[in-house]
């Protein structure tokens, strides 16, 4: 039940933002938004959403909006440079801390995120260990990745 509720409010937070970005009629630059091989990159958020695409044609963005705990920036599949990376068309992947991970990732109890998982590879490992799950959900969008400063 609560996984449910989990999704259902991430999926409002992201339509609302998708709407918030649809009136501004613009793109929106995010400094140090996203990790992707250790690397923090910038991006600019669009407007662009879509549906259904075929999974070869995105990468996977994992998102810590709902987690559980602040201080974890997304984590993309695949950066700039990757041969796979598809230049910014991204399928959200929801992401839960489990009550472990909240231990693991949060020892003082201040809902922070002691330390970020900063690759795809970090997050898998999260997973084995039972620190985090992972959902699907029906978001996908359009927003490049650049490289920080």
């Amino acid at each position: 039940m609560i996984r449910k509720i989990v999704l259902l409010t991430a999926s409002v937070v992201l339509i609302a933002m998708a709407g918030t970005l649809a009136m501004a009629g613009g793109a929106t630059k995010v400094e140090d938004a996203i990790w992707g091989d250790g690397v923090t990159w910038d991006t600019v958020l669009t407007p662009t959403s879509f549906k259904h695409a075929p999974s070869h044609s995105v990468d996977l963005l994992y998102n810590f909006g709902m987690s559980g705990l602040s201080g974890q920036r997304a984590v993309s599949s695949n950066v700039p440079g990757d041969r796979e990376y598809n230049g910014g068309r991204w399928w959200v992947q929801m992401v839960v801390f489990t009550d472990q991970g909240l231990l693991a990732h949060d020892p003082d109890g201040d809902g922070v995120a002691n330390f970020e998982l900063k690759s795809a590879a970090a997050v898998v490992d999260h997973i084995a260990l039972g620190h985090i799950e992972v959902f699907e959900t029906a978001t996908y969008f359009e927003c490049p990745l650049i490289r920080s400063k």
